[in-house]
């Protein structure tokens, strides 16, 4: 017999999961929090030699941070392997040694070599920094055995990462009778931070992967991280209210902080299916960064050229909403999270309902670049206030579609920090395309965090059209607004989500993401994990994860899905599964082309469904990552899934492959689609790596390949040289090249 559907109202769902954040709220610990660790760096003379041996006298005289917590697999117990760490500086530069004992050393797991790489995975350092002594944002600085460099900028302890932020440092390691050692240099010149701050937070955590515990020098309760989740992204280090005090780092130089990086770029291109010559092309350009305080930052560039930036993973799109792609160009990651505004992203791998603004509508469109002039952008802290500024005009372009006209975006973000984890802020944006009126979007935003917690978070955004003047003086369209509500709650057992929006007809912000609009969004969540260390089960838990729209003008039901896991499980071995069952109304009003040539009707579908997801232990030589639905689709049947398998041959050589396929079958026809994606990755040292992916869809023949040489022959330097072919291949064995290009791009970083 079927399951009965359940069919909610929205008032319904509001009413139950606000019935459970009262709950919640009465779940928190009224005690204080546990005192936080304080150690005081050493200033000396002249810094270490870099070089993984701590021999050096200036350690001798060092302070010793040591009593690692676990975090996993047992909670606020000591370390079984102890660490420990030592700070010492000059006017210039901040040194961290770290001693990893371990009664193992033959077992240390060290495949990661490649920059910015998951070496998290590995036995590794995570070096947490609150420059600014907030207790929100900071730097993590990532290593491990191979002196492989990761490096992150954490905004809201965790709510955004700007992984692809590249500091100047530099680190060596090796391997120990009693473990391994890490020497870390840290120029101050890559920081930026408050002179007249008494302390900065500082953390660090250790993962040993061989025996899978995770340790910190200030201990974290085990809910910080909602799976205690090694190979997520969010690290429990990044808690940043929960970080010791580092003192004594007084004096520090207070350079101008000018770095200049011009670049050079020559590239060949050419279509094989034309008679010819192959096009040549040359070109340069200038980023400039000015330390204008050290806590404010001024970047500029001209002529920008983004050639050396990784290729897009393909997607398929079954929906009839946009697809959401990441920002991977450097002039936008730094110091992103500043201009974040809307909503939280709850789920990655998913588009996000709003964003006001999204960097990707600057210089590209439906893919492809286009021209950037310049762009300036002044991001930093003024006394309590984070402060972002960011202006970048395009040029047109010619297609064969149309003509893109040149456009100027302005993005201005403004937040107050209030108490010791709480803010309100302010946001503008504005997209002005030649010759059409310009798009404004305004908006206010507040965090409330009365504990270590729970979180109360709200926006209200409205967007307008500023119109030419006209003989009356000229008029704006004040436009339409969109706004929301979000809580969490995360206790040791008990995670609890909830989102709210609504979203007007006409709230259209061209300078962001927008998802759907006239439409009521309620997103309720909540997961309950209990520990179990029985056996081979460390923990299983239950989930129930709720999306529900309905039109805003007259209440109609848009669509509502009801993800309910009603097991899962995380092993000794950190591999992790769960069963889901999914019921989905989609309620269309409109035809919707889900392929090519297929058409599904207006009315209302109801689905039922299966999914079942796996994810095991990455740090091993053969990691799997998947996930396999099933069941009905708009009056037919749906078979999906990904599955990726990550092979780490050695710190030289690791694979990755990709596969995501679609089989469908509707009353107006049937299709299936295959995504295909190979990555073989070589990483010659720290600082030399060659990466190769090759890409096809089955289904529109697009066979494509990316290969890109990357030497950072100097810190903060780089080579960078790029081979892209794309082929029609309806069948592989019969493929026909359609373009093809070689780039090279030299960068030369200047510090007078």
């Amino acid at each position: 017999m079927p399951l009965p559907r359940p069919k909610p109202t929205a008032a319904a769902i509001a009413g139950g999961f606000a019935l459970l954040a009262a709950a919640a709220a009465g779940l928190q610990d009224p005690a204080p929090e546990t005192e936080r660790p304080t150690m005081a760096a050493t200033r000396v003379e002249q810094g270490p030699t870099v070089d993984g041996d701590l021999s050096d006298a200036v350690w001798a005289e060092s302070n010793v941070g040591a009593d690692f917590v676990q975090h996993e697999p047992l909670d606020g117990v000591p370390a079984t392997e102890q660490t420990e760490v030592r700070v010492v500086f000059t006017d210039s530069t901040i040194y961290f040694g770290i001693t990893a004992f371990d009664a193992s050393p033959e077992a240390i797991i060290a495949k990661e070599m490649e920059r910015d790489s998951r070496i998290f995975q590995d036995d590794s350092i995570i070096l947490l920094l609150d420059t600014f002594h907030d207790r929100r944002n900071g730097y993590a600085f990532e290593t491990n055995l191979n002196a492989a460099r990761a490096d992150t900028l954490v905004t809201d302890e965790g709510r955004d990462l700007n992984l692809e932020w590249d500091g100047i440092w530099s680190v060596a390691a090796r391997r120990t009778a009693f473990g391994w050692a890490a020497e870390i240099a840290i120029p101050i010149s890559t920081l930026r931070f408050d002179p007249a701050a008494p302390a900065w937070g500082f953390n660090v955590q250790r993962y040993i992967a061989h025996k899978r515990e995770m340790t910190h020098w200030s201990g974290l309760p085990r809910e910080v991280s909602m799976l205690g989740q090694v190979g997520s992204l969010v690290q429990p280090v990044h808690r940043i209210s929960m970080a010791g005090e580092l003192t004594g780092l007084t004096g520090l130089a207070q350079s101008a902080q000018l770095q200049i990086k011009p670049f050079v770029i020559g590239d060949v291109s050419e279509d094989p299916r034309l008679d010819a010559d192959p096009l040549t092309d040359g070109d340069g350009g200038l980023d400039i960064k000015w330390g204008v305080t050290r806590s404010l930052a001024l970047d500029l560039t001209y002529n920008t050229d983004f050639a050396e930036v990784e290729v897009d993973e393909l997607q398929t799109n079954l929906t009839r909403f946009s697809l959401y792609f990441p920002e991977k160009r450097d002039f936008f990651l730094e110091n992103a999270g500043i201009f974040d505004f809307g909503p939280p992203h709850r789920r990655f791998f998913e588009p996000p309902v709003l964003k006001a603004f999204f960097s990707r509508r600057v210089g590209l469109d439906e893919g492809r670049q286009v021209p950037i002039d310049w762009g300036a952008r002044l991001t930093g802290r003024v006394g309590g206030w984070d402060l972002g500024v960011l202006r970048v005009a395009t040029a047109g372009l010619q297609q064969d579609s149309g003509t893109v006209p040149g456009n100027a975006f302005t993005v201005a973000r403004l937040k107050r920090n209030v108490g010791q984890r709480s803010s309100i802020g302010a946001v503008l944006t504005e997209a002005a395309p030649d010759a059409e009126d310009a798009n404004r979007v305004a908006g206010v935003d507040f965090v409330y965090k009365p504990t270590s917690k729970m979180i109360f978070g709200g926006f209200w955004t409205s967007s307008g059209i500023s119109e030419e003047p006209d003989g009356d003086g000229g008029t704006s369209d004040a436009g339409e607004s969109a706004y929301g509500f979000n809580f969490d709650y995360q206790g040791p057992e008990w995670t609890v989500y909830l989102d709210a929006q609504e979203i007007e007809e006409d709230y259209s912000p061209k300078a962001g993401f927008l998802l759907r609009n006239n439409v009521r969004h309620l997103a309720p969540y909540i997961q309950w994990l209990p520990r179990i260390e029985r056996g081979f089960v460390r923990t299983w838990f239950t989930e129930l994860n709720v999306d529900y729209y309905e039109t805003l003008d007259d209440g109609d039901l848009e669509t509502r899905r009801i993800e309910f896991s009603p097991i899962g499980m995380r092993t000794t071995g950190e591999d992790r599964w769960r069963l889901g069952y999914v019921w989905e109304t989609e309620n269309l009003i409109a035809p919707f082309e889900v392929s090519p040539g297929i058409v599904i009707p207006p009315g209302r579908y109801d689905f039922d469904n299966v999914v079942l997801a796996a994810f095991t232990n990455q740090s091993r030589l053969v990691g799997f990552r998947g996930r396999v639905f099933a069941g009905d689709f708009y009056g037919g049947t749906q078979t999906s899934g990904r599955a990726t398998v990550n092979l780490r041959l050695s710190r030289l050589v690791q694979t990755e492959t990709r596969w995501v396929f679609n089989s469908v079958e509707l009353p107006q026809g049937a299709f299936d689609v295959g995504l295909y994606s190979q990555l073989v990755n070589f990483t010659f040292s720290p600082n030399l790596r060659l990466n190769t992916i090759v890409q096809y869809n089955d289904l529109s023949g697009d066979l494509g390949t990316n290969i890109r040489l990357h030497w950072i022959y100097r810190p903060g330097s780089d080579l960078f040289v790029v081979y892209n072919e794309n082929w029609m291949a309806e069948d592989l064995r019969y493929r026909q090249s359609t373009h093809r290009q070689i780039a090279v791009k030299f960068t030369y970083m200047i510090q007078p």
